[in-house]
Parts: C-alpha cells; sequence; structure tokens
C-alpha cells in the first residue's frame, strides 16, 4: 500500500510539472506591446531628422537594435543587479520586498526585476494585487523562455517612463539632452537610469535635489563595482540635471510627411540623408528665403541625388517660413507643376540622335505659327536663324517648337514615355506643341530622376561596353529599405537616348555664358564644370534649374505654391543661384569620359551646320552620333556666278562663261534674313543682277506680320471705333519696291520699310505684293472683328 501511494504521489507530481512546464511554454501574444509608436526619421548614419509623436500622444520610438552599454550598465546596478543570473523572477527580491510591505502596512516594493517590469508594461500596468503578481510572474517566465536577456533589455529601454509624455530610452535621450543614447555621458545614462522609478522627479523645478541624490548613489554604486574611477565619479557628479524637455530635430519634415503618406507610420525609418548635408541645405535655403520673400515668393524645393548610388542625400520639400498661409507645408518635390523648358533637352538629344540636325545646324527663328498657336521667345525678339546648340542653352522658344513638329509631336510624346515621367500621360494631342515649352506638368522628383538617368547613362555606357540598362533611369532611393512598388515601377524605363547624344547634350549645357535675358552667369565662372538647364513657366509661376555631373544631380524649383506669378521668378535668376550654391555643398567631381565608340566624324558646313554641301567653302570636322552621317546636307549656302569685279550676278544669257567668277553664298528665306542680318551685321547680301541678266525666280519675299495667320483680328478701339490692321513684309533686297494691292485694288507702295496699316471690311480679302522685279506673293485674309 505504501508502495502505490508513492508511485501514485511521484505520478501526480510528474504530471504537475509537466503541466507547468507546458503552462510557461504558452506562447506570448505577438507583439506583446500593443502601443502605438512614433515615426522616426533617422539619417543614413542613423541619426534623428524628424519624428512624429504617436497616436496616443506619447513620444515612444520604436524599439532600437541594441541598448547603449552606459544605459545597460546603469540599469542593471540601479534595477536588477542579478539581471543575467536569475530566470526572470529572483526569490530575494520578492522575499525583501514582502517584509518591506508586512513593515510598512502597505504596498511599498513589488521586488520586480526587469523581466517583471516588461511584464507589467506589456500588460497595461495592471493594480498591484497578489493575483496579478502571479499573473505577471507567469508572463515573465514565459517572457524569459521566448527572448533572449538582450532582448527584454531593449523592451525594457523601449517602453519604460520617462516622465511626462516620454516613453523609452531614446526619446528621452532626445528630449532631455539633444542626442542619440549612444552618445550620453555615464552622468546621463544614470539620470534615465533612475527615473522610470520615479518618472516624475524629471520635471524641471520639481524635486530636483532627489533625482541629484537617486543619480549620485548609482554613480557611487558604478564606482564601487570599479566602473568609474574617482576622477570620472567626481567629473560624472558635477553634471547637472536636464532642464526643460527640448524640441525633437525636424530637419527633413517633409520626406517624414511623405514617409507618413507611403504608409510608414511608427517605423523607424533609416534614410539615405546625409544629416550634415541636410542641415547646411536648410540653412542655404532660409538665407534665400529672407530674400526671396521681400518679392513675394515664399517657397523653395530642393533635392540632391548621389548618381552613383541612386540615393537621395538631402531633400527640402519646401521652405520652413514663419506663416502658414504661404503653402509651407507642401511638398513640392512631389508636386505637379509646370515644366517650362526642362523638357527641350531630351528634345534635341533625340533631334540630334535621330540625325534630323547636327549640334550647330542653323534653325529658323521667326514669327511662327501653327494653327492658333503662336510661340514667342522669353525676351519677345527673333534672331531669324542660330545654331542648335545655342538654341538650346538660351532656350529659345520659337526654334524649339518649330524643332518640336519636325521631329513630331507623337513621336516626342511616345519617347516621353520611356523616361520617368509618369505624369505626362494625357496623349500628345492634350498638350499639344506647347509641351515643349511647360504645357506638361511634371515634379521635380521626376525631373531629377530624368536628368540623373541622362547622366548614369553616359557615364555608365562606356564602362559596361556600350551595353545599355534600364535601371540608369530608376528613380532614387531615400530609404534603406527599397519597397516592391519601387523595383516594379522602375522596371518600365528604358534608356532611349545613346551615349552620344548624351555626350552632345552635357558638353552643350556646360556652356555659362548665357546671352539675353539670362544674365548673371559671371557669377559662376570658374567654378565646377555642370551640365544645367533652367526653366520659368508661362506668367513667371515656376522657376527651375536642374544641374548634373557625374556624381551629382541638383534640382532646385522656386515660387509660389498657391501658383501666383511673381516679377523676376525666372529660372536664371532664382532658382540657378541655389542650385549653384547647392553644388557647392557637395564634394570634388569629374566630367564625362566622351563614348568614342559611338561617336563618328562628320565634315559640316562652318556657318550652316548642316553636313558640307557642294557651295560650302568653310568646313569643319565634329563627332556626331551614328545617324549624324545621315544628316541634312546644307541647303543654304548656293555658289553663285558674279562678274569680274564681284560687284554682279551675272549668268550664262548675260555673261561670258570664261570671265565668270564664282563664290559661295549663305543664302537665307526672306523672313529668316530680314531677322538674321539685325543680329549679324557681317551677313553678306548677294550682290544685284547685272543689267540684262536673268533674275532667278527664288520667292524674295514673306510675311512678317501678320504672322502667317489666314484668320486676322481686327481689334476695337476706345473710341468704339475699328482699329486698323499692321502688315510687315521682307524682303531679301534692301533697296526694294514693293507694289501693294487688296482684292486686285492697288493701294500703294512702299520702299526700305515694309509696313501699311490697312482697314479691310470683315470678310475675305486677297492681298497681293509685287516687287520692281516682278516677284509676286499673295496671302488669303480672313478678317473678323
Amino acid at each position: 500500500m505504501v508502495q502505490k501511494g508513492g508511485d501514485l504521489f511521484r505520478k501526480k507530481r510528474t504530471y504537475l510539472i509537466l503541466l507547468l512546464i507546458c503552462f510557461i511554454f504558452i506562447p506570448l501574444p505577438k507583439p506583446i506591446f500593443k502601443q502605438p509608436y512614433s515615426t522616426i526619421l533617422e539619417s543614413s548614419s542613423g541619426e534623428l531628422l524628424s519624428a512624429k509623436i504617436a497616436d496616443d500622444g506619447q513620444w515612444r520610438f520604436p524599439e532600437a537594435d541594441s541598448v547603449p552599454h552606459k544605459f545597460a550598465t546603469c540599469i542593471r546596478l540601479f534595477e536588477d543587479e542579478y539581471f543575467h543570473y536569475h530566470p526572470g523572477i529572483n526569490p530575494l527580491s520578492l522575499l525583501r520586498a514582502a517584509k518591506q510591505n508586512w513593515q510598512a502596512g502597505k504596498i511599498v516594493s513589488g521586488g520586480s526585476t526587469i523581466s517583471m517590469q516588461v511584464a507589467r508594461m506589456a500588460r497595461g500596468n495592471q493594480a498591484r494585487t497578489f493575483w496579478q503578481k502571479l499573473i505577471e510572474m507567469w508572463w515573465t517566465l514565459r517572457l524569459e523562455v521566448y527572448y533572449s536577456k538582450e532582448e527584454i533589455l531593449q523592451l525594457y529601454a523601449a517602453h519604460a517612463p520617462f516622465g511626462g509624455n516620454v516613453v523609452g530610452l531614446e526619446a528621452a535621450a532626445w528630449r532631455y539632452y539633444k542626442r542619440p543614447a549612444k552618445q550620453l555621458s555615464w552622468a546621463e545614462a544614470a539620470t534615465l537610469a533612475v527615473l522610470p522609478n520615479a518618472p516624475a522627479l524629471i520635471y524641471p523645478g520639481r524635486n530636483q535635489q532627489a533625482l541629484l541624490q537617486k543619480r549620485n548613489r548609482l554613480l557611487e554604486k558604478l564606482a564601487q563595482n570599479e566602473i568609474l574611477d574617482s576622477l570620472s565619479l567626481q567629473l560624472a557628479k558635477s553634471e547637472g540635471l536636464p532642464g526643460k524637455p527640448h524640441a525633437l530635430p525636424r530637419e527633413c519634415i517633409h520626406l517624414l510627411n511623405r514617409a507618413l503618406s507611403e504608409g510608414k507610420e511608427g517605423e523607424r525609418i533609416q534614410t539615405t540623408i546625409d544629416r550634415d548635408l541636410q542641415q547646411r541645405l536648410n540653412q542655404l535655403v532660409h538665407r534665400n528665403y529672407l530674400q526671396l520673400k521681400q518679392n513675394r515668393i515664399f517657397n523653395q524645393a530642393v533635392l540632391i541625388l548621389d548618381n552613383h548610388s541612386n540615393q537621395v542625400l538631402a531633400y527640402v520639400g519646401n521652405t520652413a517660413g514663419e506663416a502658414s498661409n504661404h503653402g509651407h507645408r507642401v511638398d513640392v518635390i512631389t508636386a505637379q507643376r509646370s515644366t517650362g523648358s526642362l523638357l527641350k533637352p531630351f528634345l534635341y538629344g533625340l533631334a540630334w540622335q535621330d540625325g534630323l540636325i547636327l549640334p550647330n545646324s542653323l534653325l529658323a527663328d521667326i514669327p511662327t505659327q501653327f494653327g492658333g498657336y503662336a510661340p514667342k521667345n522669353f525676351d519677345k525678339q527673333f534672331d531669324g536663324a542660330v545654331p542648335a546648340s545655342k538654341a538650346l542653352i538660351r532656350s529659345l522658344n520659337v526654334p524649339a517648337v518649330r524643332l518640336l513638329k519636325n521631329y513630331g509631336l507623337e513621336r516626342f510624346y511616345d519617347e516621353l514615355q520611356k523616361f520617368p515621367l509618369p505624369s505626362i500621360n494625357r496623349g500628345a494631342d492634350h498638350y499639344g506643341l506647347s509641351v515643349i515649352l511647360g504645357g506638361a506638368e511634371a515634379s521635380l522628383w521626376e525631373l531629377c530622376t530624368a536628368y540623373k538617368g541622362l547622366s548614369e547613362s553616359l557615364r555608365k555606357t562606356p564602362i559596361r561596353n556600350y551595353q545599355y540598362k534600364s535601371d540608369d533611369y530608376a528613380f532614387p532611393s531615400w530609404s534603406q529599405q527599397t519597397s516592391k512598388t519601387e523595383v516594379k515601377q522602375n522596371k518600365k524605363y528604358q534608356n532611349n537616348l545613346q551615349a552620344s547624344a548624351i555626350w552632345q547634350l552635357v558638353e552643350n549645357l556646360k556652356e555659362l555664358n548665357r546671352p539675353g535675358q539670362e544674365q548673371g552667369w559671371e557669377n559662376y565662372a570658374g567654378r565646377r564644370t555642370i551640365a544645367w538647364k533652367t526653366g520659368t513657366s508661362f506668367g513667371l509661376r515656376d522657376a527651375w534649374a536642374i544641374g548634373v555631373c557625374p556624381e551629382y544631380t541638383v534640382g532646385v524649383w522656386v515660387g509660389n505654391a498657391d501658383g501666383e506669378g511673381r516679377p523676376g521668378l525666372t529660372g536664371i535668376s532664382t532658382a540657378a543661384p541655389i542650385m549653384f550654391e547647392a553644388f557647392d555643398l557637395l564634394g570634388s567631381s569629374s566630367w564625362y569620359a566622351p563614348p568614342l565608340d559611338e561617336l563618328y566624324q562628320v565634315e559640316v558646313c562652318e556657318q550652316s551646320g548642316y553636313r558640307k554641301g557642294l557651295a560650302c567653302v568653310n568646313v569643319d570636322t565634329i563627332f556626331v552620333p551614328r545617324s549624324g552621317k545621315k544628316a541634312p546636307l546644307c541647303s543654304y549656302h548656293q555658289l553663285i556666278q558674279l562678274n569680274q569685279s564681284g560687284s554682279k550676278r551675272v549668268n550664262s544669257n548675260c555673261y561670258p562663261v570664261a570671265k565668270m567668277k564664282q563664290h559661295s553664298y549663305l543664302v537665307l528665306p526672306p523672313l529668316m534674313q530680314w531677322y538674321y542680318r539685325k543680329k549679324e551685321p557681317n551677313y553678306k547680301l548677294l550682290p544685284p543682277w547685272a543689267e540684262g541678266c536673268q533674275v532667278e525666280s527664288s520667292q524674295p519675299m514673306d510675311l512678317i506680320s501678320p504672322e502667317q495667320a489666314d484668320q486676322v483680328l481686327i481689334p476695337v478701339e476706345l473710341d468704339g471705333e475699328s482699329g486698323r490692321l499692321v502688315v510687315e513684309v521682307a524682303h531679301r533686297k534692301a533697296n526694294a519696291t514693293i507694289y501693294w494691292h487688296l482684292d486686285d485694288q492697288y493701294i500703294g507702295q512702299s520702299e526700305g520699310i515694309h509696313s501699311k496699316e490697312l482697314n479691310p471690311s470683315v470678310e475675305h480679302h486677297t492681298l497681293t505684293l509685287i516687287d520692281q522685279d516682278g516677284n509676286s506673293l499673295s496671302k488669303e485674309l480672313e478678317v473678323v472683328e
């Protein structure tokens, strides 16, 4: 009987032990803490940039990967000296606490270990009762099973209260000492270690002496354990206590808001931002804000990219203005704005790659109208003819529109879809020819990515043995963790510009001497080599400047978030200076090596810029993309037969062939010539015909105004009477006489300056012009009032 009773007891004991073990191994909830976290934005080196308070109003940072050594040492000595030696529950501590509570007649000590405190915080700090203590101990044993001691210490450091609405070590370090926990001194770490035990002591001006005594006793304990020497102890005790909590940094607030909008709330986000560069860029933007706001220009955005790593180095989404009614909260880096002239380099690069033009091919810069669209240059002037490279760096509008018409609007739109410009997606007909002058909208983020792609494609292609990869045009990363959405999005873009065409572009855009309205380049002469482009939208609403070198891309937008235009708000005067100042914050840079395997030598006419024709005399040799070998021959030069003195034009009908002299002339169409002569006084006109010689049948006249339109509008004057229609004509001969006819009725003649005011009725008319050589020009006009 005794033997059977003993076996039964052992069996019950075994079952009880097994039941207890199973009870201990019941998994804990995941995660064990349900409270919301603050959203933390960190630099590439882990420094705090910005933060957003948790939804429950607490500054509670997400758990860190580790606990700094000084705080870990302090908290163990203060709270749980045998933390690494017990299984989560210290029986001696419980007995000591029970004795203290018995003597005091109330609960004055819980005898809790760090593990037990973690369990209590995870359960929401339940009331201190015997039953809750048992549940807390059960949680503690399970915590020790599923978590290592280091992980438990991390949980404690992340969730312990540190006074007010400050929860967790990292939040406390920033709120009370304005730096990360890993940079705390022994005195600071000791101060924070004693706070969870009595968080109310931290309030400035209250219980400071009690807090000081607690801290100093802990410092003395550190010395007793030979962690601090006598001198270090003395210095640590001499340090003051923290005062009023500091505001957290707001160095990259727009990027923080972007992270929140992308679903990263409550996360610790390590970005690619260089904190030192970000701080200096913030100061630069603020200096310019103080100056620009005098002209009621309130907003700026600056983006700096590292081309090699495809990462964001600095991100200023807007100015940090003191007034909230100027749109300072808007992240302009992601906002869609009129692109101004920033798409012109892509058009010129595609035209050069296609062989449609060569780098210095003459383009017409004359009054132009396509249907109801009549583009104008920024300065309202015309050059007549201008080399393509000069048209690009001067950002002339008329040559760009005419080039787009020649290249093909639909074709250009299709090519744009291959660049990382997803905002330009409404179809070619929606934008029309104005797409090249700012008729489309894109963000600074997209445009900087596209320009960065040009740079990377040119830099990498020779290194990759002329293999093209789409990742050159991938959107840059601002977070250390690239999302699947970003990877998928970046696969759609292509390298549709060859390195040879991009090389022509950057060599062209590095020119800083910009005439006309684009003054101020002298301020930047002699600095690093940068290929850059400015843009200004219609109505002076958006000012842009984007620059690239092999290492960096810098993009700047200046304007007003509400779209208000301001006088002087141009890319060259407001955005470009900021861009160059931003480049000055960066390290040294190199320049691109020419992609020699894709470049071919072509003989070109020096004056016209087209491939050498039979009439070209002055010839140059340049490098062009492959298709440039098939570019159009020069059609502007003509071989003209002259008499022996070279003063008259002749032909075989009126002059002996043996006595003729042949000379090459640049002969522009009449309208191009009329404007070109104003800018180029050395332009040589064709000599007059010798008497009795046959006149060539080429058209020497062209309309200047009304700009080749089929329909003209007669304005109504202030007195209610109909206004006058002004007609201007260009003639190749400076002293030509033109006879004017309206509906076959002679209305007068003009010499030298060919301009007349007409008062036609509101109906269809035919205007006929005849010069003294018999050349005629007719134009159908529909007059409307």
